[in-house]
């Protein structure tokens, strides 16, 4: 008896296999002599974190599986089936997140790290400057201590730093030091690499005191919270266009949203999503308050990074591109205010604290072009691997399901598609040149925009979907024992 796949399925096999013979092959992602994913040199992980991460994975497409001819006649067992299935994704999640090798380990120790580095970010640092400074000195003279600031700080709005300053007050208080789970041992792991990575270059240099130490592992567990919800609140998004448990599965197994979760890039990962959910009811409904929400967050993605202006460019597109057929327009006065609400962050520091907008803007785009190093790499090459390295941090289900997305969108005559905007200011995006290499993290936030659609293709077949699930899940595992994705150093 012969198996019989979906389109989508198969690409999504073939893909797997791609990527495991690559990896069996020691075939470079990247581009040698100019920038590739390193390869860890320790891949002595701990089987049972390994195991529990596939049998958990196994658990969540099984139930997705069985359960989908059961949602239409109960109510609450549809709930049910979902709050399962929630719980089995956020376990998932953490296990991958804790998915280290033998010389990364302690868990707690390596999270604190990635944190407190000022290799791996610089957040922290300049939380803590912001502290000293106070908010309206660090805000007014922002713009001219710029080309000062370290990596990464030296490319970004305050916002970043702010919501680093903030995390850092909660997580100093007496209740959250007690809990952290940082023991002296830790604690003198986390020294000694601290002073390996950032050397004694001045006497007078000041390094963090436990108690920061022990903040930044909150803050590495705040910014997996900030995964969590992202994720959460993406499938229950997703739910609402295709009520099928698979897609909880399929989403929560998308690999670079697994990679990254004690990072700033889960923050910046929910709020492109909190912006996109807001906009979806928005067109929805077309009322007020979605013009509210939408403005507001993207306001904090916008503060958060400039970067983000480009995800939601993507979102503004298609609003503007539904909003244009009969019978859906926004009115004018919801377009204003949710354009204001993007802009109000900008004008309030710069009535309130003297903040400048535009210096900043052009002393962190000089930031960035010399610290990114865009600009010494071929150009044509990457053009061609950014898509390749995107689609490894995109997932086989969803690179399996989009050309059916695309045919669809064919064949429904060019309805607006906030996949299809996303896909041509992707592509525009990368035909500018302005980013070689590292697209699976950079361009994250574009992935539940570019999958909007795509959801809508998923196969009759649910024994297909959910093995297309487990497909991506299990690559992501394989994929993070090979390469050092994250490290703070």
């Amino acid at each position: 008896m012969s198996i019989r796949f979906s389109f989508p399925t198969w690409i999504a096999l073939s893909w797997a296999a791609a990527i495991i013979l690559a990896l069996v092959l020691n075939v470079p992602f990247g581009i040698p002599n100019q920038w590739v994913w390193e390869r860890r040199l320790d891949t002595s992980f701990e089987p049972t974190w390994v195991l529990a991460s596939i049998v958990v994975l196994l658990a969540a497409c099984l139930l997705a599986y069985l359960t989908k001819g059961s949602l239409l006649s109960d109510s609450k067992k549809t709930a049910a089936i979902l709050f399962a299935l929630f719980v089995l994704a956020i376990f998932f999640r953490f296990f991958v997140s804790v998915l280290l090798p033998q010389s990364s380990r302690p868990v707690p120790a390596f999270w604190s790290l990635v944190i407190i580095s000022p290799v791996a970010t610089s957040f922290y640092d300049e939380g803590r400057n912001l502290e000293q400074q106070g908010l309206s000195e660090y805000l007014r003279h922002y713009h001219e201590q710029l080309q000062s600031k370290p990596f990464h700080a030296a490319t970004h709005p305050p916002g970043l730093p702010m919501l680093f300053w903030f995390w850092r007050r909660v997580a100093m208080t007496p209740t959250m030091q007690k809990l952290v789970p940082l023991d002296e041992v830790s604690l003198k792991v986390i020294r000694k690499i601290y002073i390996r990575i950032a050397p004694p270059l001045r006497p007078n240099r000041v390094y963090p005191s436990d108690a920061d130490l022990k903040a930044s592992w909150w803050v590495a567990f705040f910014c997996f919270l900030c995964s969590i919800a992202a994720m959460l609140i993406w499938a229950w998004t997703a739910w609402q266009l295709k009520p099928n448990p698979a897609v909880v599965p399929l989403i929560a197994t998308t690999p670079s949203t697994l990679w990254w979760q004690t990072t700033v890039d889960s923050i910046h990962l929910l709020f492109v999503t909190l912006t996109f959910t807001s906009a979806f009811f928005w067109m929805k409904r077309r009322k007020m308050l979605g013009a509210v929400l939408t403005g507001l967050w993207a306001g904090w993605a916008l503060w958060l990074a400039f970067k983000n202006a480009v995800p939601l460019l993507c979102i503004a597109l298609w609003l503007l591109w539904e909003s244009a057929k009969k019978g859906n327009r926004l009115t004018l006065t919801q377009l204003f205010v949710s354009l204001l609400l993007v802009f109000s962050p900008y004008l309030f520091a710069w009535l309130l604290f003297g903040f400048q907008p535009l210096e900043t803007f052009k002393a962190a785009s000089a930031a960035h072009h010399a610290q990114a190093g865009a600009h010494a790499r071929s150009y044509l090459p990457w053009v061609f691997v950014n898509f390749a390295d995107f689609a490894m941090g995109l997932g086989g289900a969803w690179f399996g399901l989009l050309p059916i997305c695309l045919w669809n969108w064919h064949k429904e005559q060019f309805r607006p598609s906030l996949t299809v905007a996303t896909l041509l200011i992707l592509t525009a995006l990368d035909f500018s040149g302005m980013v070689r290499g590292e697209v699976t993290r950079i361009w994250m936030p574009f992935i539940p925009l570019l999958t909007f659609d795509a959801i809508k293709s998923l196969p009759q077949s649910q024994r297909d979907v959910t093995l297309m699930a487990f497909i991506q899940g299990s690559t992501a595992i394989a994929l993070q024992i090979h390469f050092e994705f994250l490290r703070p150093f």
